[in-house]
């Protein structure tokens, strides 16, 4: 007696039978995973506070901000000295993460050199602002500009060299103390 045998299959026909399979309208979509095993994403709550980043680099902005915005906080956002006040005056942020080093303002035609230290003078003139914590950051010399940072009234410096979960931290232990009264230039209450 003689055995019929299945001849072999051929790899190439089988995938693309496998792909017809797939793409004709006969076809049922077939789960990739039970939904049990796909993770749901987490939900960010907003925590009721809002952070305005002030920078004239658009990728640094935007990377701050998604990372404010991940766990939790409002953002809002402005890249010249004139923005910041604006939008300051608007929403009245919780707190500000401050450039030092920020392009000459476009919308009076560059002639106002702002820069972070003039922001910040600028906006302690209004009473909704004398007492809203400043976070300085900069790319420049770290020991130089957290002097002058903490001389200017600044809670804390950011150097941006650093990574960015220690600016949260920087954010979120300020925010935290918001209701200790510093006057300007008391070193005690900085941190790195």
């Amino acid at each position: 007696m003689q055995m019929k045998t299945n001849p072999p299959l051929n790899a190439k026909s089988d995938t693309i039978r496998w792909l017809r399979s797939l793409f004709s309208p006969a076809a049922e979509p077939k789960p990739i995973a039970p939904a049990d095993v796909i993770p749901a994403p987490k939900p960010v709550t907003a925590n009721g506070q809002t952070i305005l980043v002030v920078d004239d680099d658009p990728v640094f902005l935007r990377a701050t901000a998604m990372k404010f915005e991940n766990n939790g906080y409002a953002v809002l956002t402005a890249k010249d000295g004139s923005e910041a006040i604006q939008a300051a005056r608007r929403k009245k942020p919780n707190l500000i993460v401050l450039d030092i080093n920020l392009s000459p303002d476009v919308a009076s035609g560059g002639s106002v050199p702002w820069d972070g230290f003039r922001v910040m003078a600028w906006l302690r003139r209004f009473d909704d602002f004398k007492l809203t914590p400043v976070v300085m950051a900069s790319i420049g010399d770290p020991v130089e500009h957290t002097r002058q940072a903490i001389h200017a009234g600044a809670a804390a410096f950011f150097h941006k060299q650093m990574n960015p979960n220690q600016l949260l931290a920087i954010v979120n232990n300020t925010l935290a103390r918001t209701g200790i009264v510093r006057a300007p230039g008391v070193e005690a209450n900085f941190q790195i």
